[in-house]
């Protein structure tokens, strides 16, 4: 096993505030306190590069697809094999990665997203631009994955859900792939002891039964599930918490007013120390309808709150049911019926969060996850040996 490596991370923006990013920064964190790293990105904001060598790969953020072209295309030159012991790609940015961290499938992504444009009121430029986008990076990630050649590359997907579409999808074939999930900052998201200050703060009262939920991209986390459930729970006590924003707030603003449900929803917005929120809640509701391993859930796990959610990508490997939490379907009347349910047993619903507060401090840090992608980089060094001496 050798001890020193040089590795070079691919990323087109690099930072800890969107999931695929996130992950990489804080692996390449922890690489660059014994190795040499480079990261090739885009912007580079709120990380910490001491120790890491950043390369600026300059191009245009908008429209996405161009933002992705102007990315891979230089990214491909500037970026060679000879330099590097290991090739790290955030997804399908590269074409000559010897590891991809997976956190979604497009194509598996795309049929959740169709299913959901009835909702949406986009302008046409807006629709053009994401389907061009997703037809753009669905192709690339397709010539990414299923390249021919004899070494194949390592596939970190983050869940077995994106694992079982990995290999639905594309014709990986033998190439190797292990299952990596995503992790929580346990010193940071931990459970808190002022929760009745941070309830005020909020608008919530000591006795309220609060379901935090938080994210962007509301209609495809179930936002819309969560207040129609809230409107069929007959007590008054029980809140749901919303932390995050989106361009279509409004309108779930207008849903809650129409169930009847207006006074049990807080939209509180943007918060820049999610933590502290998140943590004065009694659960976490999370109806999504795709995801690949939703670092909220981690997060307000690793906050002491039990996880609703449905058997979607990462949840089914994280939720024990009756333990740290429990599945939803994705139907309002059945969310009421689970809420109700714990609403009424608020002692069980604190001893759930408790097991998802020491899951995650056994099996969800990013000092785990580092680990474990540091010994793929030696499996693929001894795939390459192998290949070399034969």
């Amino acid at each position: 096993m050798r001890a020193f490596l040089r590795i070079a991370y691919l990323i087109i923006n690099h930072n800890k505030r969107e999931g695929t990013s996130k992950a990489i920064a804080e692996v390449a964190e922890r690489m660059a306190q014994r190795h040499e790293v480079h990261v090739f990105s885009r912007t580079a904001e709120g990380v910490n590069l001491s120790g890491m060598q950043w390369h600026r790969v300059p191009g245009p953020s908008y429209p996405h697809v161009a933002e992705f072209l102007g990315y891979v295309l230089p990214c491909a030159v500037r970026v060679r094999r000879s330099r590097f012991d290991i090739i790290h790609a955030a997804g399908s940015v590269s074409t000559a990665a010897d590891i991809y961290t997976i956190q979604n499938i497009q194509p598996a992504k795309r049929t959740v997203l169709r299913s959901l444009e009835k909702h949406e009121h986009a302008g046409l430029a807006r629709r053009i631009t994401r389907l061009a986008y997703l037809r753009v990076t669905s192709a690339w990630e397709r010539w990414a994955y299923e390249r021919s050649k004899p070494r194949r590359p390592m596939f970190l997907p983050v869940s077995t859900g994106v694992a079982r579409e990995l290999k639905a999808f594309y014709r990986v074939g033998d190439a190797p792939c292990r299952i990596i999930p995503n992790a929580a900052d346990i010193l940071r998201f931990k459970p808190v002891t002022d929760r009745e200050t941070i309830r005020r703060r909020m608008g919530l009262c000591s006795e309220d039964f609060v379901c935090a939920f938080s994210g962007g991209e509301w209609r495809r986390k179930g936002l819309d599930l969560a207040i129609q459930a809230l409107a069929l729970v007959a007590d008054p006590r029980v809140k749901l918490l919303v932390l995050g924003r989106d361009d279509a707030a409004p309108e779930f603003e207008t849903l809650a007013r129409q169930c009847g449900a207006a006074k049990q929803v807080v939209f509180a917005g943007f918060q820049k120390n999610v933590e502290e929120p998140l943590a004065c809640a009694d659960l976490f509701l999370f109806p999504s309808r795709y995801e690949a391993f939703s670092l909220a859930t981690l997060e307000a796990a690793a906050c002491g709150l039990p996880i609703l959610a449905p058997r979607i990508n990462g949840a089914e490997d994280f939720i024990q049911p009756g333990v740290n939490g429990e599945f939803i379907e994705h139907a309002a009347s059945h969310i009421a019926s689970v809420l109700q349910s714990l609403a009424s047993d608020v002692s069980r619903c604190r001893t759930m969060g408790k097991a998802g507060r020491r899951l995650v401090e056994e099996q969800y840090t990013w000092d785990r996850v580092a680990a474990m992608t540091e010994q793929a980089y030696h499996e693929v060094l001894e795939r390459k040996g192998a290949c070399a001496a034969a």
